[in-house]
Order: C-alpha cells, then structure tokens, then sequence
C-alpha cells in the first residue's frame, strides 16, 4: 500500500506543479520575459504529462465514455461550487475573486456543455457500431 500512497501524493504534487509554471509562465510574460515564460510553460507540459502517467498507474483512467462520465459529474459540481464562491467573495467585499469566480464559471458551463456533446456523438458512434456489427 505505501507505493500507492506515495503514487497519490505525487499525482497530487505534479498537478499542483502544473498550475504553479502555468501562473509562473503567465507572470514572466508579463513582464517581458518571453524566453522564460515558454521554458515555465514546457516545465508545465512536463509536469502534466507526469501527472497524466501517474493518474493512469493508478487506475484514475478508464475507457472514454466512462471518463467522460466521470467528468461531466466533476464539472457539474465544479460549476455549482463557483456559483457559490462567487456569492461569497462577493459578499465579502474580494471583487478580483468574485470576477474570477464568475469567469470560471463559465469555464466549467462550457466544459459541461462539450463534454455533453462528446458523449452524445460517443453514444451515435457506439451505436452506427452495434448495428454494423449486427
């Protein structure tokens, strides 16, 4: 069990990671520093791409339809806790929060919108399958 203890606390680092060189990627560049900002956002490339390896050895990754099951559901609840992040931050007075907060929101609405789509062309491909191989 410690190795997927230790896998989980990884996967949990390197995600982390990933946010940390994109913000810091964003920041240099706009600060003018154009070359360090493309190596900040490749080190964050790397990172995902471990992060992606380690959600796999643990089991995180199943087939397509199920994956964008599970997703739909994250971004279902990611889009109802902006909403109430927003209210809040806007009830206590942290305007940049609340913009932020908002504009996530329709971030995780558009998510939720594509990922509902995919599964609907997902399900008429499975489909156009099953009957050709009837």
């Amino acid at each position: 069990m410690q190795t997927i203890e230790i896998l989980e606390k990884t996967f949990d680092s390197e995600s982390n990671d990933i946010a940390l060189y994109l913000a810091m990627s964003r920041r240099a560049e706009e600060e003018g520093h154009s070359e360090i900002a493309a190596y900040l956002l490749n080190v964050a490339m790397d990172e995902a791409r471990h992060a992606a390896e380690f959600a796999t050895l643990l089991g995180k990754i199943k087939d397509t339809r199920t994956n964008l099951v599970m997703m739909l559901a994250k971004e279902i609840k990611a889009e109802s806790d902006k909403a109430e992040a927003a209210k809040i931050a806007q009830a206590e007075g942290h305007d940049n929060a609340f913009e932020f907060f908002e504009k996530a929101l329709l971030d995780e609405t558009r998510h939720k919108t594509g990922i509902k789509k995919v599964l609907s062309k997902l399900g008429k491909e499975l489909n156009q399958s099953n009957d050709k191989q009837s």
